[in-house]
């Protein structure tokens, strides 16, 4: 189109502007209230446009159209934020680990190589040299793979040794159902392929079906999340906290209730 700039893709990025955005800043030091900041302004960015979408109180069928795009899109970026909170949680856990009792680390990577194969890229750790904020802890949640399956992040978590499952039976099943959803929409043109829906027991009368949610889908994800972050975080928060050391410094003591914090803007959905 005559006058319409042209520019290279990178060229199209600018500055997050002000404190709208969650940063991984945010999810070093409380990462499931970091993720819940941002499940809930994803959902609140659906509601507003299916608020402006309206005319005459009615969704014209070129706005359903473009609702159900928005809808759609949101939940991959929603898992991808979902994935940092695991990573950065078990991060810091790793990191604080050093305060825990009985905390063997041959033991720990033990238990984990039974369960992945833990590599570390020495070309990809070079590349940290000098950055803020980086931990032990990153690169050994950087380097294990399967963050998209609970049963696997069940494991990883176990390795601790904190007697502690970080995920319950039925926060598995509705995981599983997303990360598949997340997984059609972007390895198979949002597409829900026989075999995928094989995977997912709750898919299987979807099966060769594409892909397209009611509008309050992103709302019903945002609040049934909620109480599933809760219980996984401050459940492995006090198992972590009842195996501490005596006499830790009352500041550490403070980051390690602060990676455990489950805080959220829709309180109630917390309860």
């Amino acid at each position: 189109m005559a006058g319409r700039p042209t520019k290279e893709f990178h060229e199209y990025l600018i500055p997050a502007p002000g404190n709208t955005h969650v940063n991984h800043s945010e999810y070093i030091q409380e990462p499931a209230t970091a993720f819940l900041r941002y499940v809930v302004e994803a959902k609140s960015s659906v509601d507003m446009c299916l608020r402006k979408f309206k005319s005459n109180g009615n969704y014209a069928p070129d706005a359903n159209d473009s609702i159900r795009h928005i809808i759609i899109a949101m939940l991959p970026a929603i898992m991808g934020h979902y994935e940092t909170y695991q990573r950065y949680l078990f991060a810091g856990v790793f990191e604080y680990s050093v305060y825990l009792n009985n905390f063997k680390p041959d033991s720990f990577f033990k238990k984990i190589s039974e369960c992945a194969s833990l590599e570390v890229d020495l070309v990809r750790l070079a590349s940290y040299r000098s950055s803020a904020g980086f931990s032990a802890g990153f690169i050994v949640a950087d380097s294990l793979p399967g963050w998209h399956s609970p049963e696997k992040v069940n494991k990883y978590f176990s390795a601790f040794g904190l007697n502690r499952q970080f995920y319950g039976g039925a926060e598995i099943r509705r995981l599983k159902t997303l990360w598949q959803l997340r997984h059609s929409i972007v390895h198979t043109g949002g597409t829900i392929t026989v075999p995928d829906a094989q995977k997912v027991p709750e898919l299987a009368a979807s099966s060769g079906k594409t892909i397209a949610f009611e509008n309050n889908f992103i709302y019903e994800v945002a609040r049934k999340i909620h109480p599933l972050i809760k219980t996984s975080t401050e459940g492995m928060g006090g198992a972590f906290k009842a195996q501490l050391k005596q006499g830790i410094e009352p500041s550490i003591v403070s980051k390690i209730d602060d990676l455990f914090r489950v805080r959220s803007s829709v309180n109630v959905w917390l309860r």
